[in-house]
């Protein structure tokens, strides 16, 4: 029962996280930017129900919820995405800082790069875990 518990509470702190990620992204008058913030809410929705079932389903067979296997898979997905988000941050400084003092253009506004500096590394730990569990060997 504890389990289940757990894994109902954070996956309804993970829709309180979503809606409050859509709030604060949905720009009044931005229709494109309102429709964006909630695609990616219901993608990381569809994520959070398919790790949920996953996690139901372990529980009701009897399976461990987590072995050793699992641990590593998703450190080393961890340690990817954690690469990815400083590759792509040093990346994002470096192309505004060329825009803008190169070429003349505005650079990139903040909201986008904070929105890509989430969403992207995000996506790349959920990807590659999911893939490292596939393959098999991690090593």
């Amino acid at each position: 029962m504890g389990n289940r518990l757990n894994l109902f509470t954070r996956v309804f702190v993970l829709a309180l996280l979503m809606a409050g990620f859509s709030l604060f992204f949905s720009m009044p008058g931005s229709s494109v930017w309102l429709v964006a913030s909630v695609a990616i809410a219901m993608a990381v929705a569809l994520v959070a129900v398919v790790a949920a079932s996953e996690k139901v389903t372990s529980m009701k067979t009897g399976l461990p919820l987590e072995d050793e296997f699992s641990r590593k898979a998703t450190w080393k997905a961890g340690y990817y995405a954690f690469v990815t988000g400083l590759w792509l941050a040093i990346g994002i400084m470096f192309a505004n800082l060329v825009v803008v003092e190169f070429f003349k253009l505005p650079g990139l506004e903040f909201r986008y790069a904070f929105e890509a500096l989430i969403v992207v590394p995000g996506l790349t730990f959920i990807v590659l875990a999911m893939w490292f569990k596939k393959k098999g060997n991690i090593d």
